[in-house]
């Protein structure tokens, strides 16, 4: 049996997939299975895919219907039979080390959660926890992802299986914001020992500066759902003091903000993008905080959009946007 299970939601990913692929086969540590489940492309991913597992005995493929991230991933680890499994997104690729550093750090710490970093496009995400740690408990984990929303993502964790094992994913199902946040939650909750390391060793693609031609309407819902899983746990642990509450409230804004810049660089008609918008700034949760938060931790591109949001100045908002997205 291998010692590690990688497991790759494809959906219409033609472009990147055999750069992802490749960047797993080509890892200096070889006792993997890599587990690749085709989401109902509807371009030739699924081709891709099954060409890979000819070529490689490690690659398995699953096909199956759209079913959306949460489904497609947990469908892969049901069929993983690896001590570990880690996660990659198809669209992403591995650094040269990375499963070189993670074997050495498990064998090392021997750990049910090890966590480590990724690259976002030039620049490597915060060391979260400041060097190396043995040892982080369910609390300071919690707290920490309250303020780093880049610990959300389970590509830059490697998790003993069993922990994946009894997780009941029947009402997140189809939950398409937020839900690495979801599986995280899920999976710290079993975690004995989670321990961190802080090398960068996974590329995250920053897509063609997220431009859309739709827009999800229950975005923000979706995240706020997510999101309050998180604040039970910190509910469940006593750590729901009012500094945590400040940092869970400016955590929201900062995902109000992105939402307005991704309608603003959206091609959706501007009839379509003021309506949005309103939507937003007449949310009951972007309501009830905006007035009294403390926006100075949010950079002052946000903070401006927020403020404009709160003030009804929609127009403005996408002009201004529209500038910037031009100049950048």
């Amino acid at each position: 049996m291998p010692k590690y299970s990688i497991v790759v939601p494809v959906y219409n990913a033609e472009k990147y997939l055999e750069e992802c692929v490749n960047s797993v086969l080509s890892q200096s540590v070889t006792d993997f299975e890599l587990i690749l489940v085709d989401d109902g492309s509807v371009d030739s991913s699924g081709i891709l895919c099954d060409r890979f597992a000819m070529a490689d005995n490690r690659v398995k493929v699953i096909h199956q219907p759209n079913s959306g991230p949460i489904p497609a991933r947990f469908n892969g680890v049901k069929s993983a039979v690896g001590d570990y499994v880690l996660s990659l997104d198809s669209d992403d690729y591995w650094l040269d080390c990375l499963l070189e550093k993670v074997d050495n750090a498990l064998n090392r710490l021997g750990s049910d959660m090890l966590i480590f970093r990724l690259l976002k496009g030039k620049e490597p995400c915060h060391d979260f926890f400041g060097g190396e740690r043995e040892q982080i408990d369910q609390g300071e984990y919690f707290l920490t992802n309250l303020k780093e929303s880049g610990m959300n993502s389970i590509v830059i964790k490697a998790c003993v299986r069993s922990l994946f094992e009894n997780v009941d994913i029947s009402e997140v199902m189809s939950v398409r914001n937020g839900e690495d946040l979801l599986i995280t939650t899920m999976l710290v909750q079993k975690a004995e020992k989670i321990s961190y390391i802080p090398d960068v060793l996974y590329f995250y693609r920053v897509n063609d500066g997220n431009i859309s031609s739709s827009i999800d309407r229950n975005a923000l819902d979706e995240y706020l759902f997510s999101r309050n899983i998180l604040w039970r746990e910190i509910e469940r642990l006593g750590l729901d003091d009012d500094t945590s509450r400040r940092v869970y409230n400016t955590g929201f804004l900062r995902r109000v903000a992105d939402l307005v810049l991704q309608i603003n660089q959206s091609t959706v008609s501007k009839k379509e993008k003021l309506e949005y918008i309103s939507e937003l700034a007449n949310h009951k949760e972007f309501v009830r905080i905006a007035d009294e938060a403390d926006l100075s931790q949010l950079g002052k591109a946000k903070q401006i959009r927020l403020r404009l949001l709160r003030a009804h100045r929609y127009k403005l908002l996408i002009l201004l946007d529209g500038i910037r997205t031009k100049l950048l």
